[in-house]
């Protein structure tokens, strides 16, 4: 299986970039984007024929959201994670296939202003408890996301001059430290270890040029889902936003009874 996660700041703009075509042409099965910032499913279902789509919007127009878009319907689809003041802002979805389940999340960025930031670390303990609760059900959990965080010092342009600002905090890297402690894995790290390999970069002084970014965007998934990881890479050359999309290459791990 081939799932595509992709923060793409706008859907409107992110088609206007060449989007669709570019999701075809790269013959995934799943695509979960993040930052759709749109609200009407039936004009997301039409550009994407043939193909199943499910939207969950923010009741704010023109922010936050998350889309799946899928060659094969899954079994089962879950908006939110049971709370309003993450739910109205439609940040997670869990799309549930027959023995694996996919959370498609948004997490907030805290950036803007404290009370964000605020906001920011109670969602992570929120969610936390939501995938700890789902893990009694589905051993194999992949998590696609925007994570709006950066875990280690190899995954951000400057670690010095930006530790403590909202996204490498280190509170925001205990709780990714803790998440690794019970055998969850970041996908990308499973194959690369190298500095420079960023998903984010501002659009101001030429940062994507210039390789200033940050590695927020990806892949963790369960001690179980794990086994079955073949591949994640950085599609860093598809400029559709100032994200770039990741590709996780997976396939159902083989039990034996």
């Amino acid at each position: 299986m081939r799932i595509i996660s992709l923060n793409g700041n706008g859907i409107r703009a992110c088609v206007n970039n060449g989007m669709v075509r570019w999701w075809e042409s790269t013959d995934a099965d799943l695509l979960l984007f993040q930052e759709v910032r749109f609200n009407d499913a039936k004009a997301i279902d039409d550009l994407f024929p043939g193909h199943w789509t499910s939207l969950f919007p923010s009741k704010r127009k023109g922010y936050s959201g998350v889309l799946a878009v899928a060659k094969k319907p899954p079994s089962r689809v879950v908006f939110g994670m049971g709370e309003e003041k993450w739910d109205d802002e439609g940040r997670v979805m869990k799309i549930e296939y027959p023995g694996y389940s996919v959370v498609n999340a948004y997490f907030p960025s805290g950036a803007s202003r404290s009370c964000r930031q605020d906001y920011k670390l109670k969602f992570l303990k929120a969610f936390r408890d939501y995938i700890d609760e789902i893990s009694l059900k589905y051993d194999n959990l992949i998590v696609a996301a925007d994570w709006n965080m950066c875990h280690n010092e190899i995954d951000i342009h400057n670690p010095k001059r930006l530790s403590g600002l909202p996204g490498f905090t280190s509170t925001e890297r205990s709780w990714l430290d803790a998440l690794k402690g019970i055998g969850w894995k970041d996908a990308f790290r499973m194959f690369n270890d190298l500095p420079g390999n960023y998903t984010w970069w501002s659009y101001q002084s030429r940062s994507r040029e210039r390789n200033i970014g940050w590695r927020i965007d990806g892949f963790w998934v369960s001690p179980s889902a794990s086994i079955g990881v073949k591949s994640c890479v950085h599609l860093s050359k598809a400029k559709l936003s100032d994200h770039c999309p990741v590709l996780l290459e997976w396939e159902l791990p083989i039990t034996f009874t």
